[in-house]
Order: C-alpha cells, then sequence, then structure tokens
C-alpha cells in the first residue's frame, strides 16, 4: 500500500517518504513481535521513523505525521475486524 496523504486535523502534506516510513515500520516484524497496538509497538514505530527521517525533517513534522497515520491505521485495523464479523 502506497499513498500520500493530508492530516486532515491540520492541513498539512504528509510526503510520501514519511507514509513510506511509517508503512515499513508497522509492517517490520520486529516491531510486530511487540504486539500491535502495544505502546512498545508503536514507540518502536516511532523510533524507526525518526531513524529513517530525522536528517530531512524535525522532530514536530515526525511526530504529528506518525500520530496521524497511527490513528488512521488503528481505525482501518478495526473496521476490517467489523468486517470479518458479518462475512
Amino acid at each position: 500500500m502506497s499513498y500520500r496523504m493530508t492530516n486532515l486535523n491540520t492541513n498539512q502534506f504528509i510526503t510520501a517518504d514519511v507514509v513510506f516510513s511509517f508503512q515499513k515500520a508497522v509492517a517490520n516484524k520486529d516491531n510486530l513481535d511487540q504486539g500491535f497496538g502495544s505502546t512498545t509497538f508503536w514507540n518502536f514505530v516511532s523510533a524507526d521513523m525518526h531513524m529513517d527521517l530525522s536528517k530531512q525533517y524535525d522532530d514536530t513534522y515526525i511526530d504529528e505525521s506518525f500520530d496521524f497515520m497511527a490513528d488512521c491505521e488503528v481505525e482501518d485495523r478495526a473496521s476490517e475486524i467489523n468486517m470479518l464479523e458479518f462475512v
């Protein structure tokens, strides 16, 4: 899954490389081993993004992008689970 996003809370554009970094970190087996949605999982995802992106972007932009995409990811997964209940 690859796409561009706009943070609907701030109307700030989230660049494709930031989206890719988030997606890569969410799919990382080491992160998933912590349990999707756990505090440790999200801390690892955030840390991975900062390691990938800190030379190009400031911490505030990375953190705001992470927060928005994490909320979207949780919402997407919740809707997928709800859809499976009706199948």
